[in-house]
């Protein structure tokens, strides 16, 4: 595997590590490259897996563009913010709406869409629509991977949010986050649980 950008020794560690394991939190404090770290592994797992999409879910909103960016620098492959729009006047709509969201995941289950990377937010998750139409694209393999940022934005295992993250099914997951404990140990319940690390009950 060739790197687009030289890695760190600890991101040649996670990168080794993902050769072994499906699923897995990735805790690095903030600043140590978790978005280039999570990248290569996407792509590297393309590459032997032959992976249609690698879906990103962003915790907070303004990430998605961060990403995009990041996805510029770190590979060579393509991506897309779900749901967006070109106006009658050539003015982009990054993002869309709900309903514009839905109609993507739609036209990649007909196959329409290219992009390796696709982009959304975690608030995209409580439509039970798209819910449904992501839980048959990562079941069915067409998702391949899903890439959770800000992880701990869902932790709460009660929550619209928390329980909307347990529809992604696909069979490579990477969870990321430099704050894994807000406040005490039961914060990585939901995180745990999604990654098929603990499936007791809360």
């Amino acid at each position: 595997f060739e790197f687009v950008t030289k890695p760190y020794q600890h991101q040649i560690e996670s990168f080794n590590y993902a050769a072994t394991y499906e699923k897995f939190l990735l805790g690095d404090e903030q600043g140590l490259g978790k978005t280039k770290q999570a990248i290569d592994i996407a792509v590297y797992r393309k590459k032997v897996y032959g992976l249609k999409h690698c879906l990103i879910v962003c915790g907070v909103n303004s990430l998605k563009f961060n990403w995009v960016e990041e996805i510029i620098t770190h590979s060579n492959e393509s991506s897309m913010i779900l749901g967006t729009r070109i106006g009658k006047r050539g003015k982009v709509y990054v993002g869309g709406s709900v309903r514009t969201r839905l109609e993507d995941l739609k036209k990649e289950e007909k196959g329409n869409i290219d992009d390796y990377f696709l982009i959304t937010n975690i608030e995209t998750l409580r439509n039970p629509q798209i819910q449904e139409k992501l839980r048959q694209l990562t079941e069915n393999g067409t998702i391949g991977m899903v890439i959770i940022d800000e992880i701990h934005k869902a932790k709460n295992p009660e929550s619209k949010q928390g329980l909307s993250i347990h529809c992604l099914q696909s069979y490579f997951r990477l969870a990321l986050t430099g704050t894994p404990l807000m406040n005490n140990p039961i914060d990585l319940y939901n995180i745990l649980k999604w990654l098929e690390v603990y499936n007791g009950t809360f």
